[in-house]
Protein backbone atom coordinates (compact mmCIF):
# COMPACT_ATOMS: atom_id res chain seq x y z
CA UNK A 1 0.00 0.00 0.00
CA UNK A 2 1.31 3.47 -0.84
CA UNK A 3 2.70 5.43 2.08
CA UNK A 4 1.10 8.59 0.65
CA UNK A 5 -2.37 7.10 0.95
CA UNK A 6 -4.43 8.74 3.66
CA UNK A 7 -5.12 5.77 5.90
CA UNK A 8 -7.87 7.67 7.72
CA UNK A 9 -10.00 7.38 4.56
CA UNK A 10 -9.78 3.58 4.49
CA UNK A 11 -12.31 1.36 6.22
CA UNK A 12 -11.25 -2.26 6.67
CA UNK A 13 -14.26 -4.58 6.54
CA UNK A 14 -13.93 -7.74 8.57
CA UNK A 15 -16.06 -10.85 8.13
CA UNK A 16 -17.30 -10.66 11.72
CA UNK A 17 -18.44 -7.01 11.55
CA UNK A 18 -22.05 -6.88 12.76
CA UNK A 19 -23.41 -4.79 9.88
CA UNK A 20 -22.41 -7.32 7.22
CA UNK A 21 -23.57 -10.40 9.08
CA UNK A 22 -26.42 -12.34 7.48
CA UNK A 23 -29.24 -13.53 9.70
CA UNK A 24 -28.97 -17.21 8.86
CA UNK A 25 -31.96 -17.99 11.08
CA UNK A 26 -34.31 -15.83 8.98
CA UNK A 27 -36.87 -17.77 6.96
CA UNK A 28 -36.23 -16.65 3.37
CA UNK A 29 -39.29 -18.53 2.12
CA UNK A 30 -41.52 -15.85 3.68
CA UNK A 31 -41.73 -12.11 3.11
CA UNK A 32 -43.69 -9.52 5.06
CA UNK A 33 -45.37 -6.77 3.05
CA UNK A 34 -45.73 -3.17 4.27
CA UNK A 35 -49.30 -3.88 5.37
CA UNK A 36 -48.11 -6.73 7.58
CA UNK A 37 -49.32 -9.50 5.33
CA UNK A 38 -46.89 -12.40 5.05
CA UNK A 39 -46.54 -14.11 1.67
CA UNK A 40 -44.56 -17.12 0.52
CA UNK A 41 -41.60 -16.46 -1.75
CA UNK A 42 -42.14 -19.92 -3.25
CA UNK A 43 -45.63 -19.18 -4.54
CA UNK A 44 -46.47 -17.25 -7.73
CA UNK A 45 -47.78 -13.78 -6.76
CA UNK A 46 -50.47 -14.02 -9.45
CA UNK A 47 -51.49 -17.64 -9.67
CA UNK A 48 -53.55 -17.10 -12.83
CA UNK A 49 -50.40 -16.22 -14.81
CA UNK A 50 -49.03 -19.45 -16.33
CA UNK A 51 -45.61 -20.53 -15.13
CA UNK A 52 -42.68 -20.28 -17.53
CA UNK A 53 -41.72 -23.67 -18.88
CA UNK A 54 -38.11 -24.70 -18.42
CA UNK A 55 -38.45 -27.85 -20.51
CA UNK A 56 -36.68 -28.29 -23.85
CA UNK A 57 -39.16 -30.19 -26.06
CA UNK A 58 -38.35 -33.39 -27.88
CA UNK A 59 -37.90 -33.53 -31.65
CA UNK A 60 -41.12 -35.54 -31.80
CA UNK A 61 -42.97 -32.58 -30.28
CA UNK A 62 -41.33 -29.91 -32.44
CA UNK A 63 -41.54 -31.69 -35.81
CA UNK A 64 -44.53 -33.46 -37.34
CA UNK A 65 -43.87 -37.20 -37.67
CA UNK A 66 -45.51 -37.43 -41.11
CA UNK A 67 -44.36 -34.26 -42.88
CA UNK A 68 -41.16 -33.49 -40.98
CA UNK A 69 -42.28 -29.86 -40.85
CA UNK A 70 -42.33 -27.75 -37.67
CA UNK A 71 -45.44 -28.34 -35.58
CA UNK A 72 -46.70 -24.75 -35.52
CA UNK A 73 -49.54 -25.55 -33.09
CA UNK A 74 -47.09 -26.94 -30.56
CA UNK A 75 -44.64 -24.07 -31.09
CA UNK A 76 -47.41 -21.52 -30.59
CA UNK A 77 -48.20 -22.83 -27.12
CA UNK A 78 -44.59 -23.60 -26.23
CA UNK A 79 -43.54 -20.03 -26.99
CA UNK A 80 -46.63 -18.70 -25.22
CA UNK A 81 -45.17 -20.17 -22.02
CA UNK A 82 -41.75 -18.68 -22.89
CA UNK A 83 -40.31 -22.07 -23.75
CA UNK A 84 -37.14 -22.48 -25.76
CA UNK A 85 -35.87 -24.94 -28.34
CA UNK A 86 -32.65 -26.84 -28.46
CA UNK A 87 -29.94 -25.28 -30.59
CA UNK A 88 -30.27 -28.10 -33.12
CA UNK A 89 -34.04 -27.67 -33.41
CA UNK A 90 -33.72 -23.92 -33.92
CA UNK A 91 -31.09 -24.25 -36.64
CA UNK A 92 -33.08 -26.97 -38.40
CA UNK A 93 -36.17 -24.75 -38.66
CA UNK A 94 -34.08 -21.79 -39.79
CA UNK A 95 -32.31 -23.83 -42.46
CA UNK A 96 -35.60 -25.27 -43.72
CA UNK A 97 -37.01 -21.76 -43.96
CA UNK A 98 -33.94 -20.46 -45.78
CA UNK A 99 -34.25 -23.18 -48.42
CA UNK A 100 -37.98 -22.57 -48.93
CA UNK A 101 -37.74 -18.77 -49.07
CA UNK A 102 -34.75 -18.80 -51.42
CA UNK A 103 -36.91 -20.48 -54.07
CA UNK A 104 -39.34 -17.55 -54.20
CA UNK A 105 -38.84 -14.58 -56.56
CA UNK A 106 -37.87 -11.09 -55.41
CA UNK A 107 -41.34 -9.87 -56.41
CA UNK A 108 -44.22 -12.09 -55.31
CA UNK A 109 -47.34 -12.17 -57.49
CA UNK A 110 -50.31 -12.69 -55.17
CA UNK A 111 -54.09 -12.82 -55.43
CA UNK A 112 -56.67 -11.21 -53.14
CA UNK A 113 -58.23 -11.72 -50.69
CA UNK A 114 -55.16 -11.57 -48.46
CA UNK A 115 -54.56 -10.09 -45.01
CA UNK A 116 -51.56 -7.73 -45.00
CA UNK A 117 -49.65 -7.11 -41.75
CA UNK A 118 -46.96 -4.58 -40.85
CA UNK A 119 -44.12 -4.54 -38.32
CA UNK A 120 -44.11 -7.13 -35.51
CA UNK A 121 -40.82 -6.17 -33.80
CA UNK A 122 -40.57 -9.01 -31.33
CA UNK A 123 -44.07 -8.61 -29.86
CA UNK A 124 -45.06 -12.27 -29.72
CA UNK A 125 -48.27 -11.84 -27.77
CA UNK A 126 -49.42 -9.07 -30.10
CA UNK A 127 -48.70 -11.44 -32.99
CA UNK A 128 -50.98 -14.05 -31.45
CA UNK A 129 -53.67 -11.40 -31.00
CA UNK A 130 -53.25 -10.44 -34.65
CA UNK A 131 -54.07 -14.00 -35.72
CA UNK A 132 -56.95 -14.11 -33.25
CA UNK A 133 -58.46 -11.05 -34.94
CA UNK A 134 -57.37 -11.81 -38.51
CA UNK A 135 -58.18 -15.49 -38.60
CA UNK A 136 -56.48 -18.87 -38.82
CA UNK A 137 -53.48 -18.83 -41.23
CA UNK A 138 -54.50 -22.31 -42.37
CA UNK A 139 -57.70 -20.82 -43.77
CA UNK A 140 -56.73 -17.23 -44.64
CA UNK A 141 -53.88 -15.94 -46.82
CA UNK A 142 -51.39 -13.62 -45.09
CA UNK A 143 -48.66 -11.27 -46.29
CA UNK A 144 -46.22 -9.86 -43.74
CA UNK A 145 -44.24 -6.78 -44.76
CA UNK A 146 -41.13 -7.33 -42.64
CA UNK A 147 -39.53 -6.14 -39.39
CA UNK A 148 -40.14 -9.27 -37.35
CA UNK A 149 -37.20 -8.69 -35.01
CA UNK A 150 -35.65 -6.03 -32.71
CA UNK A 151 -37.16 -3.87 -29.98
CA UNK A 152 -39.43 -6.53 -28.45
CA UNK A 153 -38.14 -9.28 -26.15
CA UNK A 154 -39.52 -12.18 -28.21
CA UNK A 155 -38.03 -11.61 -31.65
CA UNK A 156 -36.80 -15.18 -31.97
CA UNK A 157 -40.19 -16.60 -31.05
CA UNK A 158 -41.93 -14.32 -33.57
CA UNK A 159 -39.50 -15.33 -36.32
CA UNK A 160 -39.64 -19.08 -35.70
CA UNK A 161 -43.43 -19.15 -35.32
CA UNK A 162 -43.88 -17.19 -38.55
CA UNK A 163 -41.38 -19.45 -40.32
CA UNK A 164 -43.25 -22.52 -39.07
CA UNK A 165 -46.50 -21.11 -40.48
CA UNK A 166 -44.73 -20.34 -43.73
CA UNK A 167 -43.35 -23.87 -44.09
CA UNK A 168 -46.77 -25.37 -43.45
CA UNK A 169 -48.63 -23.00 -45.78
CA UNK A 170 -46.26 -22.36 -48.68
CA UNK A 171 -49.03 -21.33 -51.08
CA UNK A 172 -50.87 -18.93 -48.82
CA UNK A 173 -48.46 -17.48 -46.25
CA UNK A 174 -45.94 -14.89 -47.43
CA UNK A 175 -43.12 -12.94 -45.78
CA UNK A 176 -41.17 -9.94 -47.09
CA UNK A 177 -37.92 -8.50 -45.80
CA UNK A 178 -37.89 -5.39 -43.63
CA UNK A 179 -34.98 -3.06 -42.98
CA UNK A 180 -34.39 -4.73 -39.59
CA UNK A 181 -33.78 -8.13 -41.15
CA UNK A 182 -30.03 -7.63 -41.39
CA UNK A 183 -26.87 -7.97 -39.28
CA UNK A 184 -26.25 -4.23 -39.12
CA UNK A 185 -29.48 -3.23 -37.36
CA UNK A 186 -29.88 -6.38 -35.26
CA UNK A 187 -26.39 -5.76 -33.85
CA UNK A 188 -27.28 -2.15 -33.03
CA UNK A 189 -30.75 -2.86 -31.62
CA UNK A 190 -31.79 -5.86 -29.50
CA UNK A 191 -32.02 -9.01 -31.59
CA UNK A 192 -28.36 -10.05 -31.51
CA UNK A 193 -28.18 -9.65 -27.74
CA UNK A 194 -31.43 -11.59 -27.39
CA UNK A 195 -29.97 -14.43 -29.43
CA UNK A 196 -26.72 -14.50 -27.46
CA UNK A 197 -28.76 -14.64 -24.25
CA UNK A 198 -31.13 -17.38 -25.42
CA UNK A 199 -28.85 -19.31 -27.80
CA UNK A 200 -25.48 -18.43 -29.38
CA UNK A 201 -23.76 -16.89 -32.41
CA UNK A 202 -24.36 -19.97 -34.55
CA UNK A 203 -28.14 -19.66 -34.20
CA UNK A 204 -27.94 -15.89 -34.73
CA UNK A 205 -25.94 -16.39 -37.93
CA UNK A 206 -28.54 -18.91 -39.14
CA UNK A 207 -31.22 -16.25 -38.55
CA UNK A 208 -29.23 -13.74 -40.58
CA UNK A 209 -28.82 -16.21 -43.44
CA UNK A 210 -32.59 -16.58 -43.53
CA UNK A 211 -32.97 -12.79 -43.65
CA UNK A 212 -30.84 -12.67 -46.79
CA UNK A 213 -33.30 -14.78 -48.78
CA UNK A 214 -36.58 -13.04 -47.88
CA UNK A 215 -38.44 -11.62 -50.92
CA UNK A 216 -38.41 -7.83 -51.30
CA UNK A 217 -41.89 -6.88 -52.55
CA UNK A 218 -45.25 -8.24 -53.67
CA UNK A 219 -47.77 -7.34 -56.35
CA UNK A 220 -51.34 -8.09 -55.33
CA UNK A 221 -53.92 -8.59 -58.09
CA UNK A 222 -51.56 -6.73 -60.42
CA UNK A 223 -52.82 -3.49 -58.81
CA UNK A 224 -51.26 -3.06 -55.37
CA UNK A 225 -47.51 -2.76 -54.81
CA UNK A 226 -46.67 -4.11 -51.34
CA UNK A 227 -43.29 -3.36 -49.77
CA UNK A 228 -41.75 -2.64 -46.39
CA UNK A 229 -40.41 0.87 -47.02
CA UNK A 230 -41.35 2.52 -50.29
CA UNK A 231 -40.40 3.40 -53.83
CA UNK A 232 -37.10 4.55 -55.30
CA UNK A 233 -35.82 6.88 -58.02
CA UNK A 234 -34.33 3.68 -59.52
CA UNK A 235 -37.71 1.92 -59.59
CA UNK A 236 -39.27 2.60 -62.98
CA UNK A 237 -41.06 -0.72 -63.47
CA UNK A 238 -42.20 -3.19 -60.83
CA UNK A 239 -40.19 -5.80 -62.72
CA UNK A 240 -37.02 -3.91 -61.76
CA UNK A 241 -37.39 -5.61 -58.38
CA UNK A 242 -36.62 -8.98 -59.95
CA UNK A 243 -33.31 -7.65 -61.29
CA UNK A 244 -31.91 -7.17 -57.77
CA UNK A 245 -29.45 -9.60 -56.18
CA UNK A 246 -31.27 -9.92 -52.87
CA UNK A 247 -29.16 -12.73 -51.40
CA UNK A 248 -26.95 -10.46 -49.29
CA UNK A 249 -26.88 -7.87 -46.56
CA UNK A 250 -28.95 -4.76 -47.22
CA UNK A 251 -26.73 -2.19 -49.00
CA UNK A 252 -26.50 1.42 -47.81
CA UNK A 253 -27.86 2.82 -51.09
CA UNK A 254 -29.60 1.75 -54.25
CA UNK A 255 -32.91 0.14 -55.16
CA UNK A 256 -32.77 -2.67 -52.61
CA UNK A 257 -32.02 -0.18 -49.84
CA UNK A 258 -34.85 2.14 -50.89
CA UNK A 259 -37.46 -0.61 -51.02
CA UNK A 260 -36.77 -1.35 -47.36
CA UNK A 261 -35.93 2.12 -46.03
CA UNK A 262 -37.86 4.83 -47.94
CA UNK A 263 -40.68 6.90 -46.39
CA UNK A 264 -43.27 9.35 -47.72
CA UNK A 265 -42.26 12.99 -47.20
CA UNK A 266 -43.60 14.60 -44.04
CA UNK A 267 -46.01 16.88 -45.91
CA UNK A 268 -47.26 14.09 -48.17
CA UNK A 269 -50.89 14.56 -47.10
CA UNK A 270 -50.84 18.26 -48.00
CA UNK A 271 -51.23 17.33 -51.66
CA UNK A 272 -54.57 16.15 -53.02
CA UNK A 273 -53.32 15.79 -56.56
CA UNK A 274 -50.24 16.42 -58.67
CA UNK A 275 -51.39 19.93 -59.60
CA UNK A 276 -49.97 21.36 -56.36
CA UNK A 277 -46.44 20.49 -57.43
CA UNK A 278 -44.62 22.53 -60.02
CA UNK A 279 -42.40 20.85 -62.56
CA UNK A 280 -39.19 21.79 -60.74
CA UNK A 281 -40.02 20.07 -57.47
CA UNK A 282 -37.99 17.00 -56.63
CA UNK A 283 -39.87 13.72 -56.58
CA UNK A 284 -37.39 12.31 -54.07
CA UNK A 285 -35.51 14.09 -51.28
CA UNK A 286 -32.84 12.75 -48.88
CA UNK A 287 -34.41 10.91 -45.95
CA UNK A 288 -32.92 12.92 -43.09
CA UNK A 289 -35.03 11.08 -40.50
CA UNK A 290 -33.50 7.71 -41.35
CA UNK A 291 -30.05 8.88 -42.36
CA UNK A 292 -30.22 6.86 -45.57
CA UNK A 293 -32.40 6.33 -48.64
CA UNK A 294 -35.07 8.82 -49.76
CA UNK A 295 -38.41 10.32 -48.87
CA UNK A 296 -40.81 10.20 -51.81
CA UNK A 297 -43.44 12.82 -52.68
CA UNK A 298 -47.05 12.48 -53.76
CA UNK A 299 -45.89 13.34 -57.25
CA UNK A 300 -43.40 10.45 -57.25
CA UNK A 301 -46.09 8.02 -56.12
CA UNK A 302 -48.52 9.14 -58.81
CA UNK A 303 -45.85 8.84 -61.49
CA UNK A 304 -44.88 5.32 -60.38
CA UNK A 305 -48.48 4.12 -60.11
CA UNK A 306 -49.45 5.53 -63.51
CA UNK A 307 -46.39 4.08 -65.26
CA UNK A 308 -47.16 0.61 -63.92
CA UNK A 309 -50.96 0.66 -64.09
CA UNK A 310 -51.31 0.35 -60.32
CA UNK A 311 -53.90 1.65 -57.86
CA UNK A 312 -51.92 1.97 -54.64
CA UNK A 313 -48.78 1.32 -52.61
CA UNK A 314 -49.16 -0.67 -49.37
CA UNK A 315 -46.25 -0.26 -46.96
CA UNK A 316 -45.21 -0.71 -43.32
CA UNK A 317 -42.06 0.76 -41.69
CA UNK A 318 -43.86 3.36 -39.52
CA UNK A 319 -46.06 2.82 -36.46
CA UNK A 320 -49.65 4.03 -36.80
CA UNK A 321 -51.68 4.79 -33.68
CA UNK A 322 -54.92 3.75 -35.37
CA UNK A 323 -53.36 0.55 -36.70
CA UNK A 324 -53.24 1.82 -40.28
CA UNK A 325 -53.18 5.05 -42.23
CA UNK A 326 -54.60 6.06 -45.60
CA UNK A 327 -52.35 8.58 -47.37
Amino acid sequence: MSKDLNSSRIKIIKPNDSYIKVDRKKDLTKYELENGKVISTKDRPIASVPAITGKIPSDEEVFDSKTGLPNHSFLREHFFHEGRLSKEQAIKILNMSTVALSKEPNLLKLKAPITICGDIHGQYYDLLKLFEVGGDPAEIDYLFLGDYVDRGAFSFECLIYLYSLKLNNLGRFWMLRGNHECKHLTSYFTFKNEMLHKYDMEVYDACCRSFNVLPLAALMNGQYFCVHGGISPELKSVEDVNKINRFREIPSRGLMCDLLWADPVENYDDARDGSEFDQSEDEFVPNSLRGCSFAFTFKASCKFLKANGLLSIIRAHEAQDAGYRMY
